[in-house]
């Protein structure tokens, strides 16, 4: 069976998921190079958050441009993760992560919910 939507839609959330953590990232190192951390202020904590979860974001992207590779292989695994890490990213940079994660959600929707035709046997 033909998987190029979901190794399409898989490709483009890992890639835009990859943008939206750079966005993270670089937003994080503002805040940490902003702010000076001492037990009065705490600002700059927020930042290094920001930062360890852009890194966290990135991963996950990562991630998902190889389960988008490899979806032809095993589609029922592979789309789990995807929604797993569609999921995931909209806890951790909510916003941001509207574009991917809705375009690995029906990845992976699409994965587990289309079945093979008997023709492809």
């Amino acid at each position: 069976m033909s998987r190029t939507a979901e190794f399409v839609l898989g490709l483009i959330g890992g890639i835009t998921g990859i943008i939206a953590s750079a966005t993270t990232i670089l937003v994080g190192l503002a805040i940490t190079a902003a702010s000076v951390v001492t037990l009065e202020n705490i600002d700059g904590f927020f930042g290094i958050g920001a930062l360890a979860v852009g890194v966290l974001v990135f991963l996950m992207s990562a991630f998902a441009i190889v389960a988008a590779c490899l979806i032809k292989a095993n589609p029922k695994v592979w789309g789990i993760i995807l929604i797993i890490i569609g999921g995931v990213g909209f806890v951790l940079i909510q916003l941001l992560w509207i574009v991917p994660g809705a375009l690995l959600l029906i990845s992976g929707i699409m994965c587990v919910s289309r079945k093979p035709s008997y023709e492809d046997f």
